[in-house]
C-alpha cells in the first residue's frame, strides 16, 4: 500500500495542473449560483446579475493594479491565449495592406495552446538557452527585420517555473513597434504581477490555477489595442468575447484571487519551504537513480519543481507514484493521453528520451511541509 494512502488520504502535488477550491471561492461560487439572472438583461434580476460581475471585473482589476474596463472575462487560459493571439492576427488583416505583412514571434516553450496557435498563425519560434530562457539577442535581431506584430512569451512556464524576462521582451518589442502577450497562466495569484511595469499589451490568466472554479479566465487588454472578437453573436466584454458570462465562476475566480493576493507573502513563504524541503531531499542518498533538477539555479516561481529521472521514464514513475496515493505529473495536463517527450525539454537541449524522463512536482496554498517529506518517502520507493 502506498504511503499516501496509509496516512488515511492521498497527497496532492500537480497544483501546476489544477488545485482545489478555496474556500473563499467556494463560498462565493455558491452563493452566485442562486443568482440565475443574464448579466445582460435589463430587468432586475439581470442588473443582479450585471453587479456582480462588475464586483468580480473590480476585483481582479485591483488585483492586477489595471482598470476594470481592461478585464475581458473568457473561459480560461486557452481561451485567453487564443483571442489574444488570434484577435490580434484578424486584427491585423483589417488594418490595412501594411499591416496585412506583420509576423507573430512565440517563445519555444510556450503552453500548447500558444504554440499549436501560433502554428496556425504562421508565426516563428523565439529559440531558448539551455535553462529554457528565451534568446534575447535572436530576438533583438529578428525583430530587427521590422516585419514583426506581436510578440508572446509566458511570464512562468507552467513545466519547470522557470520565469521568463518579459519586461526586456516588451522593450525590445516595442523599440521596434510589435505589440506584446503574455501567458501568466501559471504566475498570477502565486508572484506578484504588474501588468502595467511588465510593459505587456496583453496578459492571461485563470482562476483554477490559484484556488478559483475551472472554467473562469480573463485576458487584461490595454485600452489602446483593437483586437477581433473570435466568439461572435454578442456584445458581451465590450464587443471582445460574446456569450453569457458564467456569473458564479467569475464570482468564484474573483473571490479565489483576492485571497490569493492577501495571503501571498505567507503563502510563498510556505512553497519556498517546500521547495526547500524537496530540494534538500533529492539531494541526500537513498535513490536508486540519479535525479536532476532541470533548469536549476535560475529564477523560478516557488511552486513548481521539474525533475529528472535518467533511465526511468515520467510516465511510469507519475503512474508508480499514484499508485502510492501521491500525485504528481509529467508536465502540462493538457498533452495528457498523449505518450510524448516533453517540448520545453527537447526545445531546452534534451534528446527525445531525456526529455521523457521529466517529473513534475507542483504545489500550493493547501500544501504542507510534511507532505513532502510523504512525498520524497513515495519518490524513494518508487526510485
Amino acid at each position: 500500500m502506498g504511503l499516501g494512502v496509509e496516512l488515511g488520504r492521498r497527497i496532492y502535488f500537480d497544483y501546476a495542473a489544477t488545485t482545489s477550491l478555496r474556500e473563499g471561492a467556494r463560498r462565493a461560487l455558491v452563493e452566485a449560483l442562486d443568482i440565475y439572472g443574464n448579466a445582460s438583461s435589463v430587468h432586475a434580476e439581470g442588473q443582479r446579475a450585471r453587479a456582480l460581475l462588475d464586483d468580480a471585473r473590480r476585483t481582479v482589476a485591483g488585483c492586477l493594479g489595471v482598470r476594470a474596463e481592461r478585464v475581458v472575462f473568457t473561459s480560461g487560459g486557452t481561451e485567453a491565449n487564443n483571442l489574444a493571439l488570434r484577435g490580434m492576427v484578424e486584427g491585423f488583416r483589417v488594418s490595412g495592406s501594411q499591416a496585412l505583412r506583420k509576423k507573430v514571434l512565440v517563445s519555444a516553450v510556450e503552453h500548447d495552446c500558444v504554440l499549436d496557435t501560433g502554428k496556425v498563425l504562421g508565426a516563428e519560434v523565439i529559440p531558448v538557452d539551455g535553462n529554457g530562457v528565451v534568446d534575447l539577442a535572436w530576438l533583438q535581431e529578428r525583430l530587427g527585420k521590422g516585419d514583426v506584430g506581436l510578440v508572446s512569451v509566458m511570464l512562468a512556464n507552467n513545466e519547470t517555473g522557470v520565469i521568463q524576462p518579459v519586461r526586456e521582451v516588451a522593450g525590445l518589442a516595442k523599440m521596434h513597434g510589435a505589440l506584446v502577450h503574455c501567458d501568466a497562466v501559471q504566475a498570477v495569484g502565486h508572484v506578484d504581477v504588474d501588468v502595467d511595469g511588465l510593459g505587456v499589451d496583453m496578459l492571461a490568466l485563470t482562476g483554477h490555477k490559484f484556488g478559483g472554479p475551472k472554467g473562469a479566465g480573463a485576458l487584461v487588454v490595454k485600452p489602446e489595442v483593437k483586437m477581433v472578437a473570435q466568439i461572435t453573436g454578442g456584445a458581451q466584454e465590450r464587443n471582445r468575447r460574446g456569450g453569457t458570462e458564467n456569473i458564479a465562476a467569475i464570482a468564484g475566480m474573483a473571490a479565489a484571487l483576492a485571497e490569493a493576493i492577501e495571503g501571498m507573502d505567507a503563502e510563498a513563504a510556505r512553497a519556498r519551504a517546500i521547495g526547500a524541503e524537496l530540494r534538500n531531499g533529492i539531494r541526500d542518498s537513498g535513490f536508486g537513480v540519479r535525479i536532476e533538477e532541470v533548469a536549476a539555479g535560475v529564477e523560478k516561481v516557488p511552486h513548481v519543481l521539474q525533475l529528472r529521472t535518467p533511465g526511468k521514464k515520467g510516465e511510469d514513475v507519475v503512474i508508480a507514484m499514484d499508485m502510492r496515493g501521491v500525485a504528481v505529473s509529467q508536465g502540462s495536463a493538457c498533452s495528457s493521453g498523449r505518450v510524448q517527450s516533453s517540448h520545453v525539454l527537447r526545445a531546452m537541449g534534451f534528446d527525445d528520451t531525456a526529455a521523457g524522463e521529466g517529473l513534475r512536482l507542483s504545489w500550493g496554498w493547501g500544501s504542507t511541509v510534511a507532505e513532502a517529506e510523504v512525498v520524497l518517502a513515495a519518490l524513494r520507493g518508487v526510485l
